[in-house]
């Protein structure tokens, strides 16, 4: 099967945790990271808080993504930076909580 989503697409997708996903996962590997292609807004934070809140994505989904977003060159994260490091690393920040999630949600809004 041929991947057919575009690299900002990809990002997208996996930003967002559309059903894309897995599909953009694959196709991410084609992709070069030595240019910003999206970027990660406070707005796209407070959309995947609310959907770990609403239970649609796992606390430790949520952990990995941000683990991920944090490393990709092809994504600006700077406007969410300080949240994207504490759920990315809760062995130094804490454990992820419902509690801590919503206490975040509330902060970036």
């Amino acid at each position: 099967m041929v991947n057919s989503l575009s690299h900002l697409d990809a990002l997208t997708a996996v930003v967002r945790f559309t059903e894309q996903q897995e599909n953009a996962y694959s196709a991410l590997i084609h992709f070069a990271q030595d240019k910003v292609v999206y970027t990660l807004t406070r707005e796209d934070l407070a959309y995947v808080l609310q959907r770990v809140l609403s239970l649609d994505i796992a606390i430790d989904e949520l952990e990995l993504w941000a683990g991920l977003l944090e490393i990709r060159g092809d994504i600006d994260h700077r406007q969410i930076e300080g949240a994207l490091y504490a759920l990315a690393n809760p062995e130094q920040m804490g454990s992820l909580t419902l509690e801590k999630v919503r206490t975040l949600q509330t902060l970036i809004e």
